[in-house]
């Protein structure tokens, strides 16, 4: 049948328009598959790019903790050691034993060539005869200091390197403790050996030089080398154990560099020691980074190493790498899955599109629209799943301060509908006081174009809550700041156990301080004045906080070492011999002995150690002197010899204030000029006046 005219038009038309139509479909799907491939490859490289930032972050936050749990362990086991050392020097010091050895030196330094005198000799013309008939008392004498100081054995070695003088029962000199008398005898200085194993575990040798009798370390050249032996193991287990805050996956180790390799110290494993084979690390040894495990196990770990005497020895912090990386494999999933879920939206709807312009009727398009329409919903309530499973508030806010969304966590916290807080601001919902503060820390937040955090106290519900606030500026498209996002995590168990554990310390620091007061009431009397004095002088000085309770806790603390010390000396009227003054001068070691096992949380026992400490370095137990010395210790030690002076003692009336503290500003050499000011300030002060009415009458 033959189409006419008009027929053949309409057909052609149609031809055209379908044929125009399919060229323009084909651009699209193009054009369609380019955005798309395009959003795949930037959902690929935008998150990795992310991932490696935020990776460096968090690599960077484990290298702060690594380097700072094994610094801390480091210093632990140094001021350990020191103390071992400070012990020591009692007999080293001691004028007869550095007699005797001068004497022994003088003979050659061999006491085996030194022979009795024949029965006919003059026992005074004789070296050997005054030497032979010393050396029973100077053996019980080194065996004593051995037994009572806790070291195992103790040798006192000639210039030959011959040992002639050991405490009773000790072992034989192996060769590897002969080699280090030999290389340093005649140094001046103390020297730690290696660690090294015996009978009753891990053991190191403590080399300390013996001078002449009545001469200073620069004047004369030693003429003896006494080598103690003490042990570790016990020490060094605790040093190494795993604490109460530690992470999951963190591990302490030692590690000991020798000329035949490097060693790892295990306390708790049968073998003490054992041998390691890892390549030789090159310039700063164990410097932050991921390596395997020393343990041998085959885990990478992320490592660094903090040295101890010198570089021979070394305290090793370890956490296993998947424990370290745990919350950035986490930031990985939750980031890939929402660039994917948004190239599953833009994928929808341009097969949406696409659809719709091939569609030939509408019946069919309506019914794609709804297919599109479903999956986005679905999509949306993933979203929506995903955003309400988070347990932290988000909130977005206008530049006008009112609120545009709230995650359903937000709404459940404040105890209002997610409808009914958009609008409100933060004066509808946490009152104006908060709001200020909040408004302050948005306003930072724009200014500085970054993360603003913040920690607010606000009552929700009638309950009080501690939140930890983050805010960043949200930036439009127009590239302008158009509002805030907020992220509010409730910390509020976390300060709870803060503040029991603070009661709790409170409560010990009560419980010391009233043993304190039984044992002598004089002691705990002069501590509660030196607390009071220290306190006000710190809030003067507008030290932190947690100077501030470093102090309260300190200065009540900081005589319960005087409790190992007898009171008839505490008490003497006489003045106190050089021993006595000795003992005294013990009582911040003993207080440590005390107190070392308790963890502060504060640097309570650093400033107790350093209270006796001076400016100008004529202080004890260590010499510090100008800022080596914590302020808390600076103002602790000048509020203690301020009340030590005005108190009455039985032998004499106290001092009057001022006269104590013109004493003090004629010895601002050793105490600092400020705190004394300060101190000033407070005894002039009316609290000041009835404190020291109360104290003198």
């Amino acid at each position: 049948m033959k189409k006419n005219g008009k027929e053949k038009f309409e057909f052609h038309a149609i031809n055209n328009m379908a044929s125009s139509v399919r060229p323009a479909n084909k651009r699209t799907m193009v054009t369609g598959a380019l955005v798309i491939g395009a959003l795949v490859l930037l959902s690929i490289i935008v998150p990795g790019l992310i991932i490696e930032n935020r990776k460096d972050e968090v690599i960077a936050k484990v290298q702060d903790r690594q380097e700072i749990l094994a610094s801390g362990r480091s210093e632990l086991i140094q001021t350990w050691l020191e103390s071992v050392r400070a012990q020591s020097d009692r007999l080293v010091t001691n004028e007869l034993f550095r007699l005797f050895a001068y004497e022994v030196n003088l003979a050659g330094g061999d006491f085996t060539q030194i022979v009795p005198p024949t029965p006919d000799e003059d026992p005074d013309s004789s070296l050997g005869v005054s030497l032979f008939e010393q050396l029973p008392f100077m053996e019980r004498v080194l065996t004593d200091f051995t037994i009572n100081s806790d070291f195992t054995t103790s040798y006192l070695f000639g210039k030959t390197g011959i040992a002639y003088l050991t405490s009773g029962g000790a072992a034989p000199i192996n060769l590897q403790q002969k080699a280090l008398a030999l290389s340093n005898f005649g140094r001046k200085d103390v020297t730690f050996g290696p660690v090294r194993k015996d009978s009753t575990g891990l053991v190191i040798d403590l080399l300390l030089p013996v001078l002449p009798a009545q001469s200073e370390a620069d004047e004369e050249e030693p003429v003896g080398l006494m080598l103690l032996t003490f042990p570790v193991t016990t020490k060094f287990a605790e040093f190494l154990s795993q604490r109460d805050l530690s992470e999951t996956g963190e591990v302490t180790r030692m590690v000991q560099i020798t000329n035949t390799g490097y060693q790892e110290i295990v306390p708790k494993e049968p073998e003490l020691i054992k041998k390691m084979t890892m390549e030789s690390e090159s310039g700063d040894h164990f410097a932050f980074a991921m390596r395997p495990s020393i343990s041998g196990n085959g885990a990478e770990v992320y490592s660094v190493g903090a040295k101890l005497l010198g570089d021979q020895l070394w305290v090793l912090q370890e956490i296993d790498r998947s424990q370290a990386e745990i919350s950035l494999a986490e930031f990985r999933n939750i980031a890939y899955l929402f660039a994917g879920l948004v190239v599953l939206i833009v994928a929808a709807v341009f097969l949406a599109f696409w659809w719709r312009l091939n569609s030939e009727h509408n019946g069919a398009l309506a019914k794609q629209f709804k297919e599109l329409a479903t999956r986005i919903h679905a999509q949306k309530q993933l979203l929506d799943k995903i955003n309400g499973s988070i347990a932290d508030f988000i909130g977005l806010k206008a530049v006008d301060g009112s609120y545009r969304y709230v995650n359903p966590a937000f709404a459940k916290g404040v105890g209002r509908d997610e409808e009914e807080i958009v609008g409100m601001d933060d004066a509808a919902i946490f009152g104006t006081g908060t709001a200020a503060r909040m408004a302050r820390s948005d306003q930072r937040a724009v200014s500085d174009g970054g993360v603003v955090t913040t920690n607010e106290r606000v009552f929700l519900n009638n309950k009080e809550h501690h939140l930890q606030i983050s805010k960043v500026p949200f930036v439009g498209e127009d590239n302008q700041v158009s509002g805030i996002v907020s992220v509010y995590r409730d910390v509020t168990q976390i300060v709870e156990e803060q503040r029991k554990k603070e009661k709790a310390v409170k409560q010990m620091v009560v419980a010391l301080v009233r043993a304190v007061e039984l044992r002598d009431p004089y002691l705990g009397g002069h501590s509660r004045r030196v607390s009071f004095f220290a306190l006000m002088v710190g809030k003067r000085m507008n030290l932190s906080e947690i100077e501030v309770a470093t102090l309260e806790v300190s200065s009540n603390l900081s005589q319960i070492g005087k409790l190992a010390i007898p009171r008839r000396i505490l008490n003497k009227p006489e003045r106190l011999t050089p021993e006595e003054v000795a003992l005294i001068q013990k009582h911040p070691e003993n207080t440590q002995q005390l107190l070392r096992g308790i963890d502060f949380d504060l640097p309570v026992l650093e400033t107790i150690m350093q209270m006796h400490e001076r400016l100008d370095g004529q202080g004890y137990p260590k010499g510090l002197s100008g800022d080596e010395i914590l302020i808390t210790a600076r103002i602790l030690g000048a509020c203690d010899v301020f009340c030590a002076r005005i108190e009455p003692r039985s032998y004499r009336n106290g001092l009057d204030p001022q006269r104590a503290l013109e004493i003090l500003d004629d010895n601002n050499d050793r105490y600092d000029t400020k705190v004394i000011d300060a101190l000033r300030d407070v005894v002039n002060s009316v609290e000041g006046e009835k404190l020291i009415a109360s104290i003198q009458h």
